[in-house]
């Protein structure tokens, strides 16, 4: 499907500073730049591959492989790279370059390809809902069930869970709710006691964002954030999210996280009446304006508030949010964009990355999930706290079942 690039400003109240914080250290990389630091990538992974396998031919196979991962994941063409405070983002679910976090990351990916002598990661990435709480009504809360009960976990059980999975390799934490900013103290606290050899992030609305919020989070440890913004109009959004000030509380807390020099990502669910190229674009030109890294597009499943509801996108919306992905992605003229991020892309391709594979999702009421859309609840992550319980055995069992 073919669709004539578009671009258009959206419509804001006047009030509201669209514009990311002066202050914030990102570039994206433009082409000879982004080439020597992909030359240099590359030059990295065969060092890496070689060490390894102990080998000179098996790396070239290994990393033609893993070519063919990073372009149906990512697209075709050559691979966009943004600089945040000295360090290269390509992808929301992989660590920034050059780091020990990536290259452990990097060995996970080698043992899947073909398996390698020592120990490599699992999983990847844990979606760890923190809490019970929110202050909001979201149209599309897959929490919906499970929220505004006592808490679960404590704050030993949660630095339980991360050390679990700190242990077993995990490259990446992204911590929600519920609204993770309700519970600050506990979430500091998880974040300052962690090891430093895994990246963290928070999945937030911009909820008790403050700045003194971001400071202490970025002193904690924290790597970044994703806030979820749901419309480029502050009335719409509002709506959508069902509490008043959200719109300017995402934009104040995208310019409080740019303060303490955060990744800085937005999510978007692209719901039936919003999904259309104008508004895809005008969505990324408000991105492109507040200098974020990533853009996030979530289908809307029928779970949690969305449950027996009519929301599934059909084909004609796919090929659309299709061309979007590769056009942020790959074409030229949207070079200073930010990167795209859509996971319906590859699950049309090469299946889903979740459900035990690369992630999990564990759910505010301490569930193990396939991911945070299939509400599978194979078990609680307090079993997997228990010595004798066979852990890889229980992660294997949280199968997509899609």
């Amino acid at each position: 499907m073919i669709v004539a690039p578009f671009s258009t400003k959206p419509q804001v109240k006047p009030s509201v500073d669209l514009t990311g914080n002066p202050f914030y250290k990102i570039r994206v990389l433009k082409r000879f730049e982004k080439n020597c630091v992909h030359l240099w990538v590359k030059i990295h992974l065969f060092i890496l591959a070689a060490k390894t396998y102990r080998s000179l031919t098996t790396p070239a196979k290994v990393l033609k492989q893993l070519k063919k991962i990073r372009e149906v994941t990512m697209g075709r063409g050559n691979l966009k790279l943004i600089k945040v405070n000295g360090k290269y983002y390509h992808h929301l679910y992989a660590p920034a370059f050059p780091t020990k976090i990536f290259n452990d990351y990097i060995l996970g990916e080698f043992n899947r390809i073909r398996p390698i002598r020592h120990k490599s990661n699992l999983l990847t990435l844990i979606f760890f809902a923190i809490t019970r709480k929110c202050p909001l009504r979201c149209e599309h809360c897959i929490e919906w069930n499970n929220l505004n009960h006592k808490e679960t976990l404590d704050l030993e059980e949660l630095n339980a869970v991360v050390k679990k999975f700190q242990h077993d390799g995990i490259s990446q934490f992204h911590l929600s709710g519920g609204e993770p900013l309700v519970r600050i103290k506990d979430l500091l606290a998880m974040i300052s006691s962690a090891e430093k050899k895994s990246e963290f992030y928070v999945l937030t609305s911009g909820f008790n964002f403050t700045a003194a919020n971001a400071k202490a989070l970025k002193d904690a440890g924290l790597t970044g954030v994703v806030i979820s913004l749901d419309h480029f109009d502050p009335v719409k959004h509002n709506e959508f999210r069902g509490f008043g000030d959200s719109f300017s509380q995402a934009i104040q807390a995208i310019r409080h996280a740019q303060q303490e020099q955060l990744v800085v990502g937005l999510t978007i669910c692209v719901t039936k009446s919003f999904l259309s190229w104008h508004n895809l674009m005008a969505y990324a030109e408000l991105a492109k304006k507040m200098k974020v890294v990533f853009i996030q597009m979530l289908e809307p499943k029928a779970v949690g508030h969305y449950a027996n509801k009519d929301v599934l996108l059909d084909k004609a919306a796919f090929a659309i949010l299709d061309h979007f992905f590769e056009t942020m992605n790959s074409d030229p003229r949207y070079s200073d964009f930010p990167i795209a991020i859509y996971h319906g892309y590859h699950q049309r391709r090469i299946g889903c990355l979740a459900g035990g594979n690369r992630t999990m999702y564990i759910d505010s009421a301490g569930f193990i999930n396939a991911c945070p859309f299939c509400h599978t609840k194979n078990f609680n992550v307090k079993d997997l706290l228990v010595e004798e319980n066979n852990s890889e055995a229980l992660i294997r069992s949280a199968h997509c079942p899609a």
